[in-house]
């Protein structure tokens, strides 16, 4: 894929699978927050596209949308393997969206990312918006980066 692409799906396992084989990897990453690893970690676990992935846990809510959250997961990155030819699917709310986003497009110079919004804001906003970023010095989204070149928002883990 060279565009966003936008995604509304019947069969999760179907698309994602589908999300996954249009972004060529080496490494499969997936960046949940402490609210999705509890609610959909047990639903997206048994997909066979993400049996060989490696799981990178974030906090949750808006707080753990900084540089050292950032770091993190960049460390986590590095440490797991990641390759400039690997993929970070981002399951979560807007900040988790956000985050990972942000995270996939500047490790490495960028890595591919696969948007699973969790919420009907994530999905027009985090996902769909456009915007990859973090909060620093007290100010909101104050450092973001620009969309990477293969992802996909796979819109269908509304959490109700």
């Amino acid at each position: 894929m060279s565009k966003q692409e936008v995604i509304i799906c019947h069969d999760l396992d179907e698309n994602l699978n589908k999300a996954i084989a249009q972004c060529p990897h080496d490494k499969l990453f997936v960046l949940v927050d402490e609210h999705t690893r509890e609610l959909c970690i047990p639903v997206v676990s048994e997909f066979d596209c993400i049996k060989n992935a490696h799981f990178i846990y974030i906090g949750a809510e808006d707080v753990h949308k900084n540089l050292e959250t950032l770091a993190y997961v960049w460390k986590e990155l590095g440490d797991k393997g990641a390759s400039r030819h690997s993929l970070l699917i981002n399951l979560g709310g807007g900040m988790v969206t956000d985050l990972g986003g942000f995270a996939a497009s500047t490790f490495k110079r960028g890595i591919q990312y696969i948007n699973i919004p969790t919420t009907l804001l994530a999905m027009v906003d985090a996902s769909v918006g456009g915007k990859t970023g973090i909060n620093f010095n007290g100010l909101k989204n104050e450092i973001y980066a620009v969309r990477g070149n293969c992802e996909a928002e796979v819109d269908q883990m509304v959490l109700e």
